[in-house]
């Protein structure tokens, strides 16, 4: 028998244990659930029970007066187990999905009244191996890239005290870019307190040379917020810390660096430049599908 729940109170965020939430995806987690509201951002988490405990659940968030559901649902993909839970979307005015591919279960999706939107494409970076294995899995270029920054001598460090170092030049590549993903310094500073959060940097002395705040989902780490120091662009800075963030993955007993997102339209010149910097890793592209209603 199954039944559904709101599981937004402390008893219900610790019912499924610390174990079962390291295997998820960090947007759909208890922790992250408590972060937004923390923030002040509305949320909803319905979960689907039986009589044994918990089946699946799904972290909505509100942003500008529509909701999105981030990779998800978490548990074992079942059509009833997903009417439940988009049941609880249906007073709410506009809803996208960004779905893990088990849970694309079309016809569940089709009498909640969502249909097709697309896919997001991110990147997959395989982390496995010595050091030469994953140089060896990247374009000559980006090897080239790599190898300039091991020479000239950065220091790796995984400390959120770098952040007042790093937000300055951050914030400035996200203004020049005009991006809509920008995050306050303050934003970051209580997202790094969490412990599944990293700010991994490349260091020069005392300055800062490239940055990436990063979020431990499953059996991947995620490069969510990147900038290089535009002294240190030459140097290949953030070229390191992806590599070196792939080998504290692998020590981790992670298996991949994810790139955050391609652009398979390249819908600008500057996308284009993105992609073609991400896809010099190698890797494999990964697709979720999007369903809005």
């Amino acid at each position: 028998m199954l039944h559904v729940r709101m599981g937004l109170e402390g008893a219900e965020i610790r019912a499924m244990g610390e174990e079962a939430e390291a295997a998820e995806d960090f947007h759909q987690t208890r922790e992250r659930l408590s972060f937004l509201q923390r923030q002040g951002v509305a949320v909803r988490f319905p979960e689907v029970w039986d009589e044994v405990g918990p089946r699946a659940a799904m972290l909505l968030e509100e942003s500008d007066g529509a909701w999105f559901m981030w990779k998800g649902p978490t548990g074992p993909p079942d059509s009833e187990v997903l009417r439940r839970l988009l049941a609880h979307c249906a007073g709410l005015p506009q809803v996208t999905l960004v779905l893990r591919p088990e849970w694309e279960l079309p016809d569940a999706l089709a009498a909640a009244g969502f249909r097709p939107a697309g896919t997001f494409r991110t990147l997959l970076v395989d982390a496995a191996g010595e050091d030469e294995d994953v140089l060896g899995r990247m374009r000559a270029s980006t090897r080239s890239r790599v190898r300039r920054a091991l020479r000239f001598g950065f220091d790796f460090a995984d400390d959120p005290g770098l952040l007042p170092r790093f937000h300055p030049f951050y914030a400035d590549a996200m203004r020049n870019a005009n991006s809509p993903d920008f995050a306050p310094e303050a934003y970051l500073r209580e997202l790094l307190e969490l412990p599944r959060v990293h700010l991994f940097g490349a260091v020069h002395g005392t300055e800062m040379a490239a940055g990436s705040v990063c979020l431990v989902n499953g059996d991947s780490v995620e490069a969510r917020y990147v900038a290089t120091n535009p002294e240190y662009r030459t140097q290949a800075a953030l070229n390191f810390v992806h590599f070196q963030t792939m080998k504290w993955a692998a020590a981790q007993g992670l298996r991949y660096l994810d790139l955050s997102g391609i652009d398979g339209d390249e819908t600008s010149e500057k996308t284009r430049l993105i992609n073609r910097f991400k896809l010099g890793f190698g890797g494999t592209e990964f697709s979720y599908p999007v369903y809005c209603r």
